[in-house]
């Protein structure tokens, strides 16, 4: 029997979705932001924006299944978050939070090999994965050096580096580049681009929006509790639709 086959579905989807916080000793929820509805597809790379307080935090949070949604839905390749256990979210997504050099001295090495932990361990891929991660991210030379020996900017490329070598669909980071200097930025964005290319759906908040602008296949602006617009980063950063949320 032949015919139409239907669409694959995006690795991430946000459909209904308000996110927040419980708060008190009541657990009275919060809402950081309601109503959004989102698409992240294979190949793509989409910039969150918005002023501070505007939930980009938040959001990438829910998305990424560290908070659990107030209300609606969050799927993953097709599949109910809610459903999924911690192992399986680490399957199909990577998450990349705003952090502080580490205090504890593990290798390069070591911190891109965690990225393995929730695949079925076959010692050749395993380092194949890690490997090419590391080369891939301009890290050779550095497999046995402590990350706390490390830059700003190195360290950072380090997270990618594990970030890619745990292979997942889903890509999820806050503020990126929000310590590092022009040169490293533009590094990690090259990479983000780069994990794109290869299929990776990528979703990051920003707060540098020319640069932003220049790697981005689209963009959405948050603010006032919501999604105040979706689209190319020349329609969503341009003077008229900025102007009311920042």
């Amino acid at each position: 029997m032949t015919g139409v086959q239907p669409a694959a579905r995006p690795p991430l989807e946000l459909r209904g979705l308000s996110s927040g916080y419980s708060r008190g000793i009541f657990g009275k929820e919060k809402a950081v932001l309601t109503g959004i509805d989102l698409s992240v597809h294979s190949g793509e790379l989409i910039v969150l924006a918005g002023p501070n307080g505007s939930g980009k935090t938040t959001l990438l949070k829910t998305a990424g299944g560290l908070l659990k949604p107030l209300a609606g839905k969050v799927f993953v390749e097709g599949r109910d978050g809610s459903l999924l256990s911690k192992k399986e979210w680490a399957f199909h997504r990577a998450y990349i939070f705003q952090a502080g050099l580490p205090s504890w001295p593990f290798t390069v090495h070591e911190i891109v090999s965690q990225g393995r932990y929730s695949r079925v361990k076959q010692n050749g891929a395993d380092k194949n994965a890690v490997g090419r991660a590391i080369a891939e991210a301009g890290l050779e030379g550095f497999e046995e050096r402590p990350v706390t020996e490390l830059s700003g900017g190195e360290y950072q490329r380090v997270l990618l580096a594990r970030a890619m070598a745990q292979e997942a669909k889903i890509l999820l980071l806050d503020e990126p580049c929000s310590s590092l200097d022009p040169r490293y930025r533009i590094m990690v964005m090259d990479l983000l681009k780069k994990i794109a290319a290869g299929g990776a759906a990528v979703l990051v908040s920003f707060h540098d929006l020319d640069l932003a602008a220049r790697y981005a296949d689209r963009a959405v602006l948050l603010g006032g509790g919501g999604m105040r617009g979706e689209g190319t980063p020349e329609e969503m950063f341009s003077e008229n639709s900025l102007k009311g949320i920042f």
